[in-house]
């Protein structure tokens, strides 16, 4: 495997929404592979994060980086991040993990891991529930969990479900059994699994503060990058839309609205690679993909773009996210030429053009400062840039269509949206 150039020939990138391109066939159940913990060498990123929208509008985060860079020891990170617009508060946290292991007991599988500073339980009796405690300082301590409320999901089935691979594809057979395909590209892969809807109970304590999560709405998202972050994308967008508490005990409003996207570098295209999920009632009612090669679909949208002189990339001073595909009953299609879904979150961001002011910007994050040195050397070569993230917080409304003609049904939500966009390259 190269780690360090792409294939000279060929398609050198393999989008997963082009290698599984029939529209009623894109979910793709997880297994306990998907969720393990795979700790990969070569250049190697993998994240496990847990968001919580917290009734109150205020968003809490917890991810655990593994960053391997050829035959160093690999860097682990935790991160954790508060916000709450209605109080102004944003706590962040980053803390280098000590003593990491995963599958940490003869009884626990590579579902959990532990460290001197965070440590995630999955018992495999009760495989649906995750269990969080962490300590990140005196002033930051975490004591949740998560219980899934819906499937989750890759795109696609089977051990290429959810990959998009990059440089010349192995001549290898797919191998047997439901372990991931993590040797298919030649130059590496990225991968997404998610759980999209999930109940949140538990304390968060920030400063004198303890935070109860009770009734908070989260998502779970398990991520790998097979390859330097700035080969692999040139762009990500990313939308966590949460309804909480919902009006009058109707689940209708149970809503949740997934979207993860990025944009290729030139030198794999420039392809989009589009994945995401409508959860409505609580049940996962469609996984939609989009991107190049795809019509309609799963997409993210900046409209009306803004110069930010502070970064100098073209921001978006609105932003639109878009949800299509056939809908699902039990992770199947439901059949019949009205079995669609539809949802889109679209708002406006800017408040003064002139000064890139925008409304529930949480923070724009100098991304080579989050980042292990070692990494942060290789991507910092890219001459000119300086990779940014934007991230929002933001009360909006949601609108989901399911079916069409006379079998149609309309919602519109008011949920929480938790946005970023990410320049990494021109």
């Amino acid at each position: 495997m190269s780690w360090f150039s792409s294939s000279s020939s060929g398609p050198n990138i393999h989008p997963v929404q082009l290698a599984f391109s029939d529209p009623n066939n894109l979910y793709g159940p997880l297994t306990k592979d998907d969720l393990s913990w795979n700790c990969g060498g070569g250049i190697n990123t993998e994240t496990q994060t847990w968001y919580a929208t917290m009734p109150s509008g205020a968003i809490v985060m917890c991810q655990i980086i593994h960053s391997a860079v050829g035959l160093f020891w690999p860097n682990i990170q935790v991160t954790f991040r508060y916000a709450n617009p209605k109080t102004n508060t944003n706590v962040w946290k980053s803390v280098t993990v000590t003593n990491f292991k995963v599958a940490p007991s003869d009884k626990l599988d590579k579902r959990s891991c532990k460290s001197d500073q965070i440590t995630v339980t999955v018992d495999p009796a009760t495989p649906n529930k995750y269990q969080i405690q962490a300590k990140y300082d005196d002033e930051v301590q975490i004591s949740l969990e998560y219980d899934q409320l819906c499937p989750g999901f890759k795109l696609g089935a089977g051990p290429k479900g959810g990959m998009t691979y990059f440089g010349q594809l192995s001549p290898k057979p797919t191998p047997a059994g439901d372990a991931p395909d993590y040797a298919a590209g030649g130059d590496g892969y990225c991968v997404h699994r998610i759980l999209p809807r999930c109940a949140v109970s538990g304390i968060v304590r920030v400063g004198g503060d303890v935070l109860d999560l009770a009734g908070s709405r989260g998502v779970f998202i398990h991520a790998i990058q097979g390859l330097r972050p700035n080969l692999l994308a040139a762009k990500w967008n990313f939308c966590n839309f949460q309804t909480v508490a919902p009006k009058d005990g109707n689940d209708d409003d149970a809503v949740s609205l997934i979207l993860m996207e990025f944009t290729t570098p030139p030198g794999y295209g420039s392809k989009v690679v589009t994945v995401g999920s409508v959860v409505v009632g609580d049940k996962l009612v469609c996984v939609s993909a989009g991107g190049s090669g795809v019509v309609g679909g799963a997409q993210a949208q900046h409209l009306d773009a803004v110069v930010d002189a502070e970064t100098g990339y073209a921001a978006p001073g609105a932003i639109k996210f878009s949800w299509e595909g056939a809908r699902l009953e039990d992770g199947k299609p439901a059949g019949g030429s009205d079995s669609k879904v539809h949802a889109t979150v679209q708002y406006d961001l800017v408040t003064d053009k002139a000064k890139y002011d925008t409304r529930g910007l949480v923070e724009k994050v100098d991304v080579l400062g989050q980042i292990p040195y070692l990494i942060r050397k290789f991507v910092n070569y890219a001459a000119g840039t300086k990779p940014y993230i934007y991230t929002w917080l933001n009360p909006t409304k949601a609108s989901i269509t399911l079916g069409s003609g006379s079998e149609t049904k309309t919602l519109d939500v008011d949920g929480c949206a938790f946005v970023e966009a990410s320049f990494i390259s021109e």
